[in-house]
């Protein structure tokens, strides 16, 4: 049987509140062995380069909702930016889906069953600090928007816990912001230019509030913790290694997210046991400067060292083996490798000698459509049916990194083969987007263990940017090197790509093959031109560069000439005799085509053929003019009979 697999929605997955939640939902997932699969832009869906974001949010698309069993979306992420459009075209392919058990996080979208937060002990935890501990009495409380979900519970929660202290709120310190930076700035400037009223604390109600606001009330003179004590909730990295250490409660998205998995495991697995997330609201508290108490400085210095970059490593370290740092990246000049690479074979392997940094990982697999090469492949915000696997790596029990870049085709339904093995143990897929601003080339897969307690990290998303960047700077090159040999009306290798293929056909010939040489000339397109207009000559043209492709066999490749002149050449075991046949071929097919176009006028051409022994007497140029000879007596032969 299939492994059932639970998917989430989410974005920019390395950040605080969306590791969270997908530790929540992995560890329900290891506990009941459903697979995980995680569909992630990995830039912030508000980020303002609109093209960018418009092709990170893309990836949603490769969800196939038909071979998933239950779908988590976290909302917080989805209902800004880019994500509005996520939502509404989900809900649109929702439909075909009735019984698709799907639940929305802490927010409402649309009539989805929602799965709120429990912070409701952890953000009265914070207010009982800051009177209980510290005194505090005259406190304001910074919060979300005005009207939305989170902001207004939030808000609610402590407004009733400091009512039950005796307490209340003075009017102007319920401050309504936007959970971000900008409002703690805001509010910092409003009280010290005496517009709000001096508290002795504010309570944040999300983490990088809290640092906007020590930021800028430090830089106009009010001292934290001294003139005004800061506390924030919805912990970040950045929280405890500020200038001023963030006091700061854990939001409990992880539990949560783990009881949206037990909701669908009701629905999925009706009547099998249900196993609880266990979490203690004590734990979730990280002392800090910011309200007066201590700090913990070995977190500081942790997770300091955990994102520092730094130009050397130790190798000998098992504890650097484990995750690697993004110095470690940088330093392996992955950007320089990938994107010197001169084909794009030629850089799916240096992207496999290098995927050794991304470790730990069970499989890595770089999916990209077909056509990805190719001008139109930017203007098609649609996966195809298929899918390319062009780069496969994994790694050994023993922790070694192998790869293979043999491609593999399966269909884009799949999402990725892995999904079909039924050996494999619960996982956790990341699906990421591979593209360039608005080019979207396809996706990558990186699978880990549910038991691997590595999390993504800027690594990862930097990674993700080094291959965007190379697959597009070779898709550039492989397109002017396409200019300089192809000819741009027809595709067709020009009289310069003629001589680089066929030098390279001759020098992998085996022995005893010949160079066979087909010559192709339309008739009466002056004619055509003077009488129907340019436009009809270039259709003329392209008919008969039509039937030269359909009439090349096997092995062989077509050139324009010149204007309406063709060639047909190929190596390998051709007879003389056999001309005659080629020469019907031809004709056949062109009359073909010209019978299923509304053509007012008749497209017809001359063809003429040789074939010459490959060996040190071969002189290219004189087999070309022994098949143009022949060709002109085909011309000639039609004058005569008119």
């Amino acid at each position: 049987m299939r492994r059932k697999n639970i998917a989430l929605f989410t974005a920019q997955p390395e950040a605080a509140h969306e590791l969270r939640i997908i530790n929540g939902i992995s560890e329900q997932c290891r506990k009941y062995g459903y697979h995980f699969s995680v569909f992630t832009p990995m830039a912030h869906l508000e980020f303002n380069r609109e093209a960018y974001v418009e092709a990170e949010a893309r990836i949603f698309r490769v969800a196939e909702l038909g071979r998933i069993d239950g779908l988590i979306l976290d909302a917080v992420n989805l209902v800004v930016g880019a994500g509005k459009g996520v939502l509404e075209e989900l809900l649109e392919r929702l439909k075909k889906y009735p019984d698709l058990p799907v639940v929305s996080l802490e927010m409402s979208v649309g009539d989805l069953p929602v799965i709120r937060s429990r912070n409701e002990e952890a953000l009265r935890e914070m207010c009982r600090h800051a009177i209980e501990v510290h005194g505090k009495k005259d406190i304001c409380i910074l919060t979300g928007h005005k009207g939305n979900e989170v902001a207004e519970s939030r808000l609610k929660v402590c407004l009733d816990e400091i009512e039950k202290h005796g307490l209340s709120v003075k009017e102007g310190h319920i401050v309504y912001g936007d959970f971000w930076y900008s409002s703690g700035d805001a509010l910092a400037r409003s009280i010290a230019e005496g517009k709000t009223e001096r508290p002795d604390t504010v309570l944040c109600t999300s983490t990088h509030m809290a640092l906007g606001l020590i930021y800028r009330l430090r830089r106009l003179g009010i001292q934290v913790p001294e003139d005004v004590a800061v506390l924030g909730f919805d912990t970040t990295d950045e929280g405890c290694c500020n200038e001023v250490i963030l006091s700061a409660y854990d939001a409990a998205d992880a539990l949560s997210a783990a009881e949206t998995v037990d909701y669908i495991r009701r629905i999925i697995d009706p009547g099998k046991e249900i196993l609880p997330y266990e979490t203690e609201v004590g734990k979730m508290f990280y002392p800090g400067m910011s309200c007066g108490c201590e700090p913990n400085i070995g977190r500081t210095i942790n997770t300091f060292l955990r994102s520092s970059y730094l130009v050397a490593y130790n190798s000998s370290s098992d504890e650097d083996m484990n995750e690697v740092k993004f110095g470690r990246l940088m330093e392996g000049y992955c950007l320089e490798e990938f994107t010197s690479a001169a084909s794009p074979e030629e850089a799916y392997e240096k992207m496999g000698k290098k995927i050794y940094l991304l470790h730990p990982f069970r499989n890595y697999q770089l999916c990209l459509r077909k056509d990805w090469l190719e001008e139109r492949a930017a203007d098609d915000a649609q996966l195809p049916s298929e899918m390319d696997i062009v780069l496969s790596a994994w790694e050994t029990p023993d922790q070694e990194t192998c790869f293979d870049h043999e491609k593999i085709s399966f269909p884009t339904v799949e999402m990725t083969p892995l999904l079909n093995d039924e050996s494999l143990e619960p996982s956790i897929f990341y699906f990421s987007p591979i593209h360039f601003e608005r080019t979207t080339f396809g996706y990558c897969v990186m699978r880990r263990s549910l038991e691997d307690k590595v999390v993504l990290s800027l690594v990862y998303r930097t990674w993700l940017r080094f291959v965007n960047n190379a697959l597009e700077m070779i898709r550039t090159r492989m397109q002017l090197l396409s200019m300089s040999v192809r000819d741009s009306m027809t595709g067709l290798f020009n009289r310069r790509g003629m001589q680089l293929e066929l030098e390279k056909r001759l020098g992998e010939a085996e022995s005893g093959a010949r160079l066979f040489t087909a010559v192709i000339d339309m008739d009466g397109l002056k004619r055509i031109n003077d009488t129907y207009g340019h436009k009809e000559g270039d259709a003329g043209i392209l008919m008969v560069a039509g039937a030269v492709m359909r009439s090349a066999h096997d092995g062989e490749f077509c050139v324009r000439a010149g204007g309406d002149e063709f060639f047909i050449l190929g190596v390998g075991k051709y007879e003389e005799a056999d001309n005659a046949a080629r020469i019907k071929e031809f004709h056949e097919i062109l009359n073909e085509l010209y019978q299923k176009s509304d053509k007012a006028y008749e497209v017809v051409a001359s063809i003429g053929c040789a074939t010459e022994a490959v060996d040190d007497k071969l002189n290219i140029d004189a087999v070309i003019s022994r098949a143009d000879k022949e060709m002109y007596k085909e011309k000639s032969g039609k004058r005569r009979q008119e």
